[in-house]
């Protein structure tokens, strides 16, 4: 077969991506961890099955219809199957190339596919775009339009008021503006512990810059007591993960070159990230890009068990149970253990076991918005579990998840927090 020179680099990316779904052994290891199977019980639904239907693609065995596709859109890519897999197949890779072709040879005439796409290639990078729109949001919550939209709507759509109960409260601008290197003195937060140990930079991803902008001081502030200057590239954008998701892998490889060039001046010794799921795309670069940002990516929790932290002096009396983001336990192998043992410092902290902690939530970036049908049984699950554990108090680290986790518990008097705030309270924040 001639392969048009135009073509030759593509199809050999092609072929060796089809190569991949041949080391699938057909064990059936993975089916009992996979989130979805369990909801519908199909092998479509698994790993497996999923790899059945990619490789009938690639060999054109199997027709593709709108029915194949959904259960390939279906997958949440929490790469639970990454961790059981004794033959190393690499699932999530898989579905995000898969994906990739899919956008590049088969029509989308659905308006959610558009939508997706305007929304993450032009304001999803962009922070100042992302502020703007949280400001209206502000106001229009501020001004119980919300309540009353709501209200109205949930009327006629059961579906708008469980979407409603993902979103947080929205803060108010100004105290939603955490100063980056363009607007503090040398661009540093400084350490407070004398000479710094080492200057680390801080990622601050894109939905994450303005609402979970307190986990962001929290991370600044046990950095700083750990011995740490903080550097906060303004120029840094997305990491990409949800283009990667969505396929649009091509997006994804340019904003992470946007962010080897906001962080190559910095100096820093290692890049900290406190959302699972920025961490796993930042320290996964594209095959571009061997050498990723340049220096070491590390999660918050398990950076600061490895350098340690001052001896916190506040009692805290809670019981706490930990949920572990697929995208922290899977994605970036960081066990529970990294974070279980700070939390064990904190005077008066119980920690108690969670079943099933390292099960999906079925927040999977937007999936729960996307698939909502699958998220909601999912979450279901993880919020029996939260129960059964009489904790009164959910620890998570990525975004996606406490938001999920946290839609699970409104009614319920349960707190969610990003390990790292919880830390931060020990020393009297």
């Amino acid at each position: 077969m001639a392969i048009p020179k135009s073509e030759e680099k593509a199809f050999k990316e092609r072929f060796e991506e089809y190569t991949q779904t041949l080391d699938c052994v057909h064990c059936g290891l993975c089916i009992p961890d996979c989130p979805t199977q369990g909801i519908t019980g199909r092998e479509s639904d698994s790993p497996r099955g999923r790899i059945y239907l990619m490789r009938g693609y690639a060999e054109e065995s199997i027709p593709f219809t709108p029915e194949s596709l959904k259960h390939l859109d279906q997958c949440i890519v929490c790469r639970n199957c990454e961790t059981v897999c004794p033959s190393g197949i690499q699932m999530g890779e898989m579905m995000e190339t898969f994906r990739h072709e899919m956008n590049r040879t088969l029509p989308h005439k659905g308006w959610k596919h558009h939508f997706m796409k305007l929304m993450l290639n032009h304001v999803v990078p962009s922070r100042a775009k992302i502020a703007f729109l949280l400001d209206l949001l502000y106001y229009y919550d501020r001004f119980k339009l919300r309540k009353i939209l709501v209200g109205v709507g949930s009327k006629f759509s059961k579906k708008l008021k469980k979407m409603d109960r993902l979103f947080p409260p929205i803060p108010k601008p100004s105290e939603r503006r955490l100063a980056t290197s363009a607007s503090i003195p040398q661009g540093l937060y400084p350490s407070t512990q004398g000479k710094a140990r080492m200057k680390v930079g801080l990622f601050l991803g894109c939905i994450t810059s303005e609402l979970f902008v307190e986990t962001h001081r929290s991370t600044i502030r046990m950095l700083n007591r750990s011995g740490c200057d903080v550097y906060v590239p303004d120029s840094q954008t997305c990491c990409g993960a949800l283009h990667r998701h969505g396929g649009f892998i091509d997006e994804a490889h340019r904003l992470y070159e946007g962010n080897v060039s906001a962080f190559e001046e910095s100096g820093v010794d290692v890049i900290i990230v406190n959302a699972a799921g920025c961490g796993a795309a930042l320290k996964e670069p594209p095959s571009s890009l061997p050498d990723g940002l340049g220096r070491p990516v590390r999660d918050i929790c398990e950076f600061l068990e490895e350098i340690g932290i001052p001896e916190p002096d506040q009692k805290i009396s809670r019981k706490v149970a930990y949920d572990q983001p697929c995208h922290l336990v899977h994605g970036q192998k960081v066990p529970a253990s990294a974070v279980l043992s700070l939390l064990e410092q904190v005077p008066g902290l119980e920690i108690v076991p969670l079943r099933n902690s390292e099960r999906c939530c079925g927040s999977g970036g937007i999936y729960n918005l996307l698939h909502p049908e699958m998220a909601e049984p999912i979450l279901d699950e993880k919020v029996e579990d939260i129960l059964d554990s009489g904790a009164d108090t959910i620890v998570t680290g990525n975004p996606g998840c406490w938001m999920q986790i946290r839609s699970g518990l409104l009614d319920k008097d349960i707190e969610v927090l990003h390990p790292v705030d919880l830390l931060d309270q020990a020393y009297g924040a």
